[in-house]
C-alpha cells in the first residue's frame, strides 16, 4: 500500500465569506488543511504563527494590496508559494510575485486543479 499523502496546509485569504467558505470546503474535500483569513491584516497574523504550503489570495479588482502582501511574505519566507485569484481582465505587472495567477472566471474545478499542481511541484 502506498504511503498516505501528507495533508497540505493552505491559507485562503478572501473577503467574501460565502466564496471563501465554498473554496475552503472544496480544498478540504481534497484532503487539505485550510485556514481562512477575511483580510490581509488577518492573513499577516496567521502567517506569523504558522507555516503554509500555499497561500491563496483573492485580490478582486484591487491587486496592489495583494501584490504588496505577496512580496512581504516572500521576503520573510522566500520559499513561500503564493497563488492569486484575479478577475480575468486584471493584468499583474510584477514578476516576483505571485507564483501563479488563476482567473476566477475559470471556475472551481480549474481552481482546485491549479492548487493541486502547485502543491505537487513542491
Amino acid at each position: 500500500m502506498p504511503p498516505a499523502k501528507r495533508a497540505s496546509r493552505i491559507l485562503l485569504v478572501n473577503g467574501d465569506p460565502t466564496v471563501q467558505h465554498l473554496r475552503a470546503l472544496m480544498l478540504r474535500m481534497e484532503g487539505h488543511r485550510v485556514d481562512t483569513a477575511a483580510d490581509l491584516h488577518a492573513a499577516h497574523a496567521a502567517i506569523a504563527v504558522c507555516r503554509y504550503d500555499l497561500v491563496i489570495v483573492d485580490v478582486g479588482y484591487f491587486a496592489a494590496p495583494g501584490l504588496d502582501f505577496c512580496e512581504e511574505i516572500k521576503k520573510k519566507r522566500p520559499g513561500q508559494k503564493v497563488l492569486m485569484q484575479v478577475d480575468a481582465h486584471l493584468f499583474l505587472e510584477r514578476e516576483s510575485c505571485p507564483d501563479k495567477v488563476v482567473a476566477k472566471q475559470d471556475g472551481p474545478q480549474h481552481f482546485v486543479h491549479e492548487v493541486e499542481r502547485m502543491l505537487q511541484a513542491s
